[in-house]
């Protein structure tokens, strides 16, 4: 099983259309709608690919502007925690040797 959480931007005059259009997608489910058009939203689908296939099927709704996943969990690894998605910013493909400051986003932000 897979679960995702997707952050959905609407038009904030049709966030609760799509709320509606987004509950009837299979797997979908709406937890919050803010004034501003935010939807928090999570799927679950058994495979990754179905994964795919419904977040682009909510990126599709009418008066949706984006919908990003944020979060992804694939239960199939067992019960351990997984984290399948490092990311290294130090420019260093290794990742070794990394000091703390040394990350590009970093340096840029402090000029």
């Amino acid at each position: 099983m897979n679960i995702s959480g997707v952050l959905v931007h609407a038009r904030p005059e049709r966030a609760e259309a799509v709320k509606l259009q987004l509950q009837t997608i299979p797997g979908v489910e709406v937890h919050a709608v803010s004034p501003e058009g935010r939807l928090v939203v999570t799927i679950e689908a058994e495979h990754a690919g179905h994964m795919a296939d419904t977040l682009v099927a909510c990126q599709n709704v009418a008066d949706v502007l984006s919908a990003s996943m944020i979060y992804h969990h694939d239960e199939s690894f067992g019960d351990e925690e997984t984290d399948s998605t490092a990311i290294n910013l130090s420019g260093n493909p290794s990742g070794q040797d990394r000091k703390p400051g040394n990350d590009w986003n970093v340096q840029e932000a402090s000029k």
